[in-house]
């Protein structure tokens, strides 16, 4: 069981279909059977490539994943035995992008009818993440400070001193009006 999250992008993944298959999609020229044998419901046939190994000699498996999908050269290093026992034989693969999978997250059966022997990245899926520059690492992250409440005392100033200017300018208004 492969699963197949719903973010997933840049993944290449090779299924080795077995004769009952090939045979099945040879003739009726339909992506029905490879469905069943995947557990999905639908695929995208823009992302799936067929591929016989016997056309592809001289080349390998490999060298075809490698020059057509740029995959990348350590995934390749870690299939290579199984990519190339495929391409010494008459076989029929599938080469699925992660695009083809129409329904995701999803989870596929890769054994039986369609057999999974290879799952590799592509050249802009490697990525990783650098750790951001900490100046000072025992420091911890902090809420800015809050304003602080002014007090009850400080609020009754406040009063105090706007009803002694109100006062004020009412004593100057009646020495204007006097004078």
């Amino acid at each position: 069981m492969t699963v197949i999250s719903e973010h997933e992008h840049g993944v290449v993944r090779v299924f080795l279909l077995d004769a009952q298959l090939r045979a099945t999609l040879e003739n009726t020229k339909s992506y029905a059977a490879v469905c069943a044998a995947l557990g999905v419901d639908e695929i995208n046939p823009d992302d799936v490539q067929q591929v016989e190994t016997q056309t592809l000699a001289p080349m390998t498996l490999a060298d075809f994943l490698r020059d057509g999908y740029e995959a990348n050269v350590d995934d390749l290093t870690e299939y290579q035995f199984q990519l190339d026992a495929v391409s010494d034989t008459d076989a029929m693969v599938l080469v699925m992008r992660t695009g083809a999978f129409v329904t995701r997250p999803t989870t596929l059966t890769t054994e039986g009818a369609a057999r999974l022997i290879a799952t590799l990245r592509e050249p802009h899926s490697n990525f990783t993440f650098k750790p951001l520059p900490n100046p000072d690492p025992d420091a911890t992250l902090q809420d800015p400070p809050q304003k602080k409440r002014p007090s009850d005392a400080a609020m009754s100033g406040r009063i105090a001193t706007v009803a002694l200017l109100v006062m004020a300018l009412l004593v100057w208004l009646m020495i204007w009006i006097a004078g």
